[in-house]
């Protein structure tokens, strides 16, 4: 099945995952990791040594509906094979839901042109065993109409230095966000950031900041004042990391017009 002179090809994955019983997705010392499982699942299905690129790293906690992962193989195995069966290997919170063969060129975190994150917010007055390490907790009503409009001052290019840990600032903290909405579905509040690239704990930070804003009465364009301070300190606390979700990473050309690829779903022939 494998030789070692085999040319070896790319594929990219989108995967999901509960990230609860993870330590996030990079593969570290202690604890479990996404990057283990996969990497594991991977060495079981076609005996290489693989070593996956994921979009952007998500911390422990965080959820993926849409990450985005490559990898070079020499296995001959079918896309269909390949999908099937490192979802028959892999535990129950981690999924492959399609499967691409893309050029040597394609690089699932530098090809990326935007990521889209939601967070999650479970709006009632008591708490839901259905939500738990789902969404973030708020027993208070919340106001869309002020949470959309202090949050489009977030919107466009700026130093997010006040929405980030304090050890990214040794980096460059100008990031662009190119569209950020509420949205209520009934009990829950979504909240989608759609940028470039982000950094460490930003959107968590971000919507840390405008719920503690709304509690304590300030006006929405107070958090201008805090975005131009570039300073940490005078941001919110951090939202738990159980309600963010990595939605989608999106590429130009799109992954979805790839001609090689399994897991959409195919046209029947009549």
């Amino acid at each position: 099945m494998e030789s070692g002179n085999r040319e070896k090809r790319r594929l990219a994955l989108v995967i999901q995952y509960d990230g609860t019983a993870f330590n996030g997705l990079q593969v570290q010392n202690n604890g479990r990791t996404v990057q283990g499982e996969l990497e594991n699942a991977l060495h079981i299905l076609t005996k290489e040594n693989i070593r996956i690129y994921a979009s952007g790293r998500t911390d422990s906690g965080v959820h993926a509906l849409g990450q985005v992962v490559h990898f070079d193989c020499e296995s001959n195995l079918t896309l269909e094979r390949l999908c099937i069966g490192l979802n028959g290997i892999l535990a129950r919170d981690v999924s492959v839901q399609k499967i691409y063969e893309v050029d040597h060129d394609f690089h699932a975190r530098y090809s990326a042109r935007a990521r889209e994150y939601v967070y999650k917010i479970y709006n009632h007055p008591q708490r839901s065993p259905f939500m738990q390490y789902r969404a973030m907790w708020v027993h208070h009503s919340l106001d869309t109409g002020y949470l959309s409009e202090t949050l489009s001052y977030l919107a466009g290019e700026h130093d997010f230095a006040s929405f980030c840990k304090k050890k990214s600032r040794l980096e460059n903290t100008v990031r662009k966000i190119n569209s950020i909405s509420v949205h209520r579905d009934g009990d829950y509040v979504n909240i989608t950031i759609n940028g470039n690239a982000f950094l460490h704990n930003m959107i968590r930070i971000i919507i840390g900041t405008s719920l503690e804003m709304f509690r304590q009465g300030k006006d929405p364009s107070y958090i201008q004042e805090i975005l131009e301070q570039k300073d940490r300190d005078l941001g919110g606390v951090t939202a738990p990391a159980y309600g963010l979700y990595l939605n989608r990473v999106m590429y130009d050309p799109d992954l979805s017009s790839m001609t090689v690829s399994f897991g959409d779903f195919q046209e029947s022939s009549k």
